[in-house]
């Protein structure tokens, strides 16, 4: 059997703890990913420095969160095998990865540096959160952390290259973050 090459795969993840009795384990993964385990039959585990194939036993992924999910892995069946995967890095191959539209939409708003049209340069967004399938920024001013919703009527514009969002927000919205 080939040797399954690093190159091919994304790290999505590591496990994290055991999980009950018959070996299920924790894992932990970027949020980004959280999507790419819901029809996922296998993983990879990085076992002393090489990547070993386990099957996803026909129970599936159980969410705990959008940053950990509850697995059973087909071999491992009891609470010491599980152990023995605590801390190694989880792989997936890289063309099964699916990301959500609004991460590829987060991570180029990260760093950027956000204006308003009546309060000008409020400082960078440090942070995108996805509430429900509302994305909010949160912009690091120097009086306190901004939060706001994003919408259509809401962003101006997003320069890219400039690394700039313009931004038009309802009257009171800043104030209420300032005051």
């Amino acid at each position: 059997m080939d040797q399954i090459n690093k190159s091919d795969c994304l790290e999505v993840g590591y496990i994290q703890k055991p999980h009950g009795l018959k070996g299920e384990v924790v894992f932990a993964f970027e949020k980004e990913f959280e999507e790419t385990f819901e029809d996922l039959e296998l993983l990879f585990i990085d076992v002393d420095g090489g990547l070993v194939p386990f099957f996803i036993d026909d129970e599936g992924v159980r969410y705990r969160s959008d940053e950990s999910a509850i697995c059973k892995l087909e071999l491992i069946d009891s609470v010491e095998k599980a152990k023995e995967l605590v801390g190694c890095k989880v792989y997936v191959w890289e063309n099964e990865v699916i990301t959500s539209e609004d991460q590829g939409v987060a991570s180029v708003l990260i760093g950027m540096a956000a204006f308003d049209a009546k309060f000008g340069e409020l400082g960078l967004v440090s942070r995108v959160d996805d509430f429900s399938g509302n994305l909010v920024i949160t912009i690091a001013h120097p009086k306190a952390e901004i939060m706001i919703p994003l919408s259509d009527q809401v962003i101006v514009s997003i320069d890219e290259t400039k690394r700039e969002i313009r931004l038009d927000c309802p009257n009171g919205l800043i104030e209420i973050y300032l005051d």
